[in-house]
């Protein structure tokens, strides 16, 4: 899909690139992404890359000299790289590898540098007891809120104590959560009730850098949480229309675009950028939504998005381009399956990655993570 004409960035009276505007505050450009995320920073989109104004790059370098002792906001990592709006996994690339390998090998990619092939290694009695959990909850509560009941039940039913005990590990810990036989991918179409070819995606979500989720789950390896403990905090924090539950609001405007047509469907938004467009970590184009996408099977969804696209980036200039929110929903949307479906999915996909971090966490000092509260305005 060719994007029309980018909307021009507003002039700056002094701006910077990119790579300028880290250098001056002495970070990489993830972490000034992870700035404008924040809103500490604002990025302007241009054609050739984001620009910076130079004032509110030095107001922030400003206040990063006075930051106050023990507050972490730098991690380093060897795990996943955003650079140049490519996502990989220890240096390979995210969507080559969503073709060719499953979300087990790829988590194994992420907990070990080996993308070793095959199930997760099971724990019957884990398995078991969590199932039985698990299947004991009313029909109707969705499946994303069932996965965080399995990683509950699973924390319960765990011989070891608290801490990051390394048995029984993370593959008989996910097994139990994720995979009632047959693998997880398979597992998600039989939750989802239909199929779903769901393996590239989950590849595809496994790992974003450091999401929200993803510190939540750092923060609580920190203070040497277990693993289920790690997950049930990186759960609690993707919960919500920002995070995990972004493609349950992508999909219903989906629905709207398909009822009423993209210009009726965007008018409704009141000018705002409409859900499953724009993000806060890709200069432009979202790798991951461009794979989803392309891969939706014709039909009417794949039919409507053309003109959608040109309509959004019309309005909103490429900041606005499709994310990976938007290729969930669509094809939850193809496939018959409710607004939440996407939601799972994801959920699914990023415990290989809160694992991972989790794993990482557990090397680096103990309760490295401290914010400091202020008083009064």
């Amino acid at each position: 899909m060719a994007p029309p004409t980018p909307t021009p960035a507003p002039a700056l009276s002094s701006a910077l690139s990119s790579a300028e505007a880290a250098h001056r505050l002495g970070v990489r450009r993830a972490t000034l992404y992870a700035y404008v995320s924040r809103g500490l920073l604002h990025a302007h989109r241009t054609p050739g890359g984001s620009l910076f104004d130079a004032s509110e790059v030095d107001a922030l370098a400003a206040r990063g000299r006075n930051r106050p002792a023990g507050a972490v906001e730098t991690v380093r990592s060897d795990l996943t790289s955003l650079d140049d709006d490519r996502l990989r996994y220890r240096g390979q690339d995210a969507v080559a590898l969503s073709r060719t390998h499953s979300l087990e090998s790829v988590a194994r990619l992420l907990w070990t540098g080996t993308a070793t092939p095959g199930p997760f290694a099971a724990d019957r009695e884990l398995t078991a007891g969590v199932d039985a959990v698990v299947r004991a909850l009313p029909e109707d509560v969705r499946p994303a809120a069932r996965l965080r009941v399995a990683v509950a039940a699973a924390g319960a039913l765990l011989r070891s104590g608290p801490g990051p005990d390394p048995e029984p590990g993370p593959e008989p810990l996910l097994s139990a959560v994720l995979d009632r036989g047959g693998g997880v991918a398979a597992t998600v179409d039989e939750v989802l009730g239909t199929p779903g070819d769901w393996g590239p995606a989950l590849v595809l979500l496994a790992d974003h850098g450091l999401a929200v989720s993803t510190v939540a789950a750092r923060v609580a390896a920190s203070a040497r949480a277990s693993l289920p403990a790690v997950l049930s905090a990186a759960l609690g924090a993707a919960d919500g229309p920002l995070h995990a539950g972004a493609s349950v609001v992508a999909h219903r405007f989906l629905e709207r675009v398909l009822q009423d047509g993209p210009a009726a469907a965007l008018a409704g938004l009141a000018g705002r950028v409409p859900p499953g467009f724009g993000t806060v970590v890709h200069t432009s184009a979202d790798p991951r939504a461009e794979a989803l996408l392309d891969a939706l099977p014709p039909g009417e969804v794949a039919d409507a998005l053309p003109e959608l696209l040109v309509h959004v980036l019309r309005a909103h200039g490429v900041g606005a381009y499709p994310n990976v929110d938007l290729g969930l929903a669509a094809h939850a949307l193809v496939r018959g399956l409710p607004a939440h479906a996407g939601e799972f999915v994801f959920a699914v996909a990023r415990t290989a990655g809160w694992v991972a971090h989790a794993l990482e966490e557990y090397r680096a000092p103990a309760l490295r993570f401290r914010v400091r509260g202020l008083h009064g305005t």
